[in-house]
């Protein structure tokens, strides 16, 4: 999410979030479906750990993508406050248009110096729909919110000669391919069905 516009949140994407869920499981035509679930918002006040690894015990699938989706965005959101010690494996699949937007994204955001200001905003993410697809490949669909300002960092590490990168506010609708890697559920790639740029078309309560 560029002509200097980013997204992943819509993703991933080092943050405090706030999860709240609910929904219920229907099954359509074989696919397991989840309906809509609360807000998840990730503010940029501090990065705490939020490592991505599967666990000893086995997670209904449906519950397993929704947490690994959730934990992915986190994740970026992390690689966007310090681009420099993002590691894309964790949130990407191996050779796939995700990873390579995420190597090329982190690599010309640590050459520039440029980050996302810590409480300079929020990006907000409601899971529409889970949808397995197989036992390796699923779809998330979802509606997003973002209004983290992106900074060119300056020669110092006051922000006092920051400059300002990206300042847009958006929501979107996004589908996100996801496919399991080493047990656990990474993005392969994404698209935006929808961008309006000063509104929230989520209804998100801020």
């Amino acid at each position: 999410m560029f002509a200097k516009k980013w997204l992943l949140t819509p993703l991933l994407l080092g943050l405090c979030a706030c999860v709240t869920q609910g929904g219920a499981l229907q099954l359509d035509n074989g696919k397991v479906v989840l309906s809509p679930m609360g807000e998840m918002s990730v503010v940029l006040d501090s990065v705490p750990t939020t490592p991505n690894v599967s666990i000893d015990t086995p997670l209904d699938i449906v519950e397993q993508l929704r947490r690994d989706f959730t934990a992915d965005d986190n994740y970026y959101h992390e690689c966007m406050v310090a681009p420099k010690n993002c590691d894309v494996t964790r949130i990407s699949a191996p050779n796939s248009p995700q990873r390579a937007d995420l190597v090329k994204r982190v690599h010309d955001y640590s050459v520039a110096n440029i980050h996302a200001r810590t409480g300079s905003g929020v990006a907000l993410v409601r899971i529409d729909s889970l949808n397995i697809i197989d036992a390796f490949n699923a779809m998330v669909n979802t509606c997003s919110y973002n209004s983290i300002v992106m900074v060119d960092g300056g020669a110092t590490e006051s922000p006092l000669d920051d400059i300002i990168f990206n300042d847009a506010v958006a929501s979107y609708l996004s589908t996100w391919m996801m496919t399991i890697d080493h047990g656990v559920w990474k993005i392969t790639s994404w698209t935006s069905s929808m961008t309006k740029f000063n509104v929230d078309q989520c209804g998100f309560t801020k």
